[in-house]
């Protein structure tokens, strides 16, 4: 074989290991708004190189597969469903985002959908509210709300807590809340919050002439009184940040952090008709 003919064939057997020569494998769950508005804020300071797969463009996908041929160094999850996935193979460490169930198979890193609970008392407090009704299913929200006594344990707010196991329970034990507490904290538990009981919350609202504390602007035009916002878009920095850490070979905690950056909305109908305190200058 001549030496021209030997580095063609070279050249063409190294086109697609360079074609797909990439540092993290970014792994979505969908399309979705939400999510992509994360993995933009990922790409914004993420300076690597990057191969996006979304799960459901594919019928058959085979990760472990990609894995062998392609070796990233790190998998990015994006979605309770790629987190599952992206979990099934062992070759690869994994962190995650966008992942309201985050339940890993093993150990991993990530940023939470889940704000701090210090932040809501803290908006609870300035509302001027003292009792406050918190309804939630251990199974998802456990850890969280035992996070959430302990730092109530250091104010003046007191939850009054309501455990619920499936939606259908979530309207009687709103119901039993009555003459009980001065708010209702809505929590984003898909068991304590679901569409079939969402209206609850606001008709109790209305009757008890409480304020809802919630995770979603759509609930301000329903009723709310206050909502905080995760930013996914920032949840898309810290997750790069995160991502450059892990590969440069730093010990990371385990489990979700907290997104370090929150939007304040409010109704200011309802804080005006409920006599709160205004939350201006938040």
């Amino acid at each position: 074989m001549s030496l021209l003919r030997l580095l063609v064939l070279v050249f063409f057997t190294l086109i697609p290991t360079l074609a797909l020569a990439y540092d993290v494998l970014l792994l979505q769950s969908m399309h979705d708004k939400g999510y992509d508005e994360a993995v933009r804020g990922f790409k914004r300071d993420y300076r690597g190189s990057v191969r996006r797969i979304v799960l459901t463009d594919y019928a058959d996908f085979d990760l472990t597969r990609i894995t062998r041929e392609e070796h990233p160094k790190l998998i990015v999850a994006v979605g309770d469903r790629a987190l599952e996935v992206a979990q099934k193979q062992h070759a690869t460490p994994v962190v995650y985002m966008m992942a309201l169930n985050a339940k890993p198979r093993r150990p991993a890193s990530g940023v939470s959908m889940l704000l701090d609970p210090a932040r809501y008392l803290s908006v609870l407090e300035e509302l001027g509210c003292e009792r406050v009704g918190v309804l939630y299913d251990p199974a998802r929200s456990g850890a969280y709300v035992k996070r959430a006594l302990a730092l109530a344990g250091r104010s003046r707010i007191r939850l009054v807590l309501r455990e619920v196991h499936a939606p259908k329970e979530t309207p009687a034990m709103i119901a039993s809340l009555k003459g009980k507490v001065d708010a209702l904290w809505m929590l984003p538990d898909t068991t304590a919050v679901s569409p079939g009981s969402t209206e609850a919350y606001f008709l109790f609202s209305q009757a008890e002439r409480v304020p809802v504390v919630t995770f979603a602007e759509v609930y301000l035009s329903m009723g709310g009184a206050v909502a905080l916002i995760i930013d996914r878009y920032d949840i898309g920095r810290q997750l790069a940040e995160l991502a450059q850490n892990v590969l440069d070979g730093n010990q990371q905690d385990e489990g979700g952090e907290p997104p370090r950056r929150a939007v304040t909305r409010t109704n200011e109908g309802v804080v005006r008709q409920l006599r709160l305190n205004s939350l201006a200058g938040r």
